[in-house]
């Protein structure tokens, strides 16, 4: 506790400089009247605890540090409001840029793609083709494991492209199942590799290290898998490159799946040798626009596509006038009301 005594010419001089420094709380213990040579004075003796006193003073520190700064204050709202005003005229009263952006959005072309075309505004067709070209072409490596969602048609993708390499090519080719969980299914896929007259095993990743030693007598291994990061790991796909790093990957996707997930898939793969992708279910695809996403530049060219449910005829090589052909189908309608 703090004790004081406080003086003033009239009582309630006195009392107005006790609540100047003591403030409201303040304990009055004594006043009287004392002569001094200045004269007659009003001496008031007044105490509070000191933990007040601290709290009275970090107020008027505050309350000066307000008072200093109150103009840059002020300039800094000023500032803030002009900017929500800019932000607001650009919503209300957009640029023609920023109508064909949110146009192209609306229409289902994925965000990364729609901000390059509004940007440029450039001919769709050159655009295509730029982005393609970029992309190159894709080798027909001998050693190719297919990847992916289960569902996305990996097995019939993989038996599709044997008998399109072994009656384009009059290739020797060894198809490779990996997917031991599909018991049901094994008589189909032996009875499968027996009419397209392709040679077939079916493997876990510790046999086919084993049987690498009959490689050499084929064109093209193709090795089917189980479903990605349900039956197989990533650690199992790491495992498998570092003890055959000869092995190539084919991502099997969807054409129906949506851009968003499969960016995602792909950030979980790009670390391994994925040289291109399988896009399947063509056919089932409504409108070309969303696939505009295979154009991105941080994925792998599209190898092949399977555009129907016939084996082995609905398998087409991924040629830039095929894609274009595919893209086309909705981007011709591009700025009509209606996309077909």
């Amino acid at each position: 506790m703090r004790i004081k005594k406080f003086r003033g010419k009239t009582i309630l001089e006195a009392l107005n400089r006790v609540k100047e420094e003591f403030g409201e709380q303040a304990v009055i213990l004594a006043s009287e009247q004392i002569k001094t040579e200045e004269g007659t004075l009003f001496e008031i003796t007044a105490a509070i605890e000191e933990e007040e006193i601290k709290i009275k003073r970090g107020h008027q520190v505050f309350k000066t540090y307000a008072e200093e700064n109150y103009s840059e204050l002020k300039e800094y709202l000023k500032r803030e409001i002009c900017e929500i005003k800019k932000m607001l005229n650009q919503v209300l009263n957009p640029q023609p840029e920023n109508v064909n952006y949110l146009d192209l959005i609306e229409k289902g072309v994925p965000p990364f793609i729609a901000k390059e075309l509004s940007k440029a505004n450039p001919d769709l067709e050159e655009f295509v083709s730029k982005a393609l070209k970029e992309k190159g072409t894709v080798p027909h490596s001998k050693y190719q494991v297919f990847i992916g969602d289960s569902g996305t048609g990996k097995t019939t993708s993989v038996f599709k492209l044997a008998a399109w390499y072994k009656y384009k090519y009059e290739a020797k080719v060894l198809v490779i199942s990996l997917d031991n969980y599909k018991i049901g299914s094994h008589f189909q896929t032996k009875r499968l590799a027996e009419l397209l007259e392709v040679d077939f095993e079916i493997l876990d990743l510790e046999e086919l290290k084993e049987i690498a030693i009959v490689f050499p007598k084929y064109n093209f291994i193709l090795i089917d898998t189980p479903s990605l990061e349900k039956r197989l790991l990533i650690s199992d796909l790491e495992e498998l490159i570092l003890k055959m790093p000869f092995l190539r990957f084919q991502w099997v996707v969807r054409a129906t799946e949506h851009y968003e997930y499969i960016l995602k898939q792909w950030e979980r793969i790009e670390k391994f040798p994925v040289e291109g992708i399988v896009l399947t279910f063509v056919d089932k695809v409504y409108s070309s626009l969303p696939l505009l996403w295979i154009l991105d530049s941080r994925i792998p060219p599209i190898t092949f596509i399977s555009n129907g449910e016939r084996l082995p005829e609905d398998i087409l090589k991924a040629e830039e006038e095929i894609i274009k052909k595919i893209l086309f189908k909705s981007i011709l309608n591009l700025n009509q009301k209606e996309v077909l």
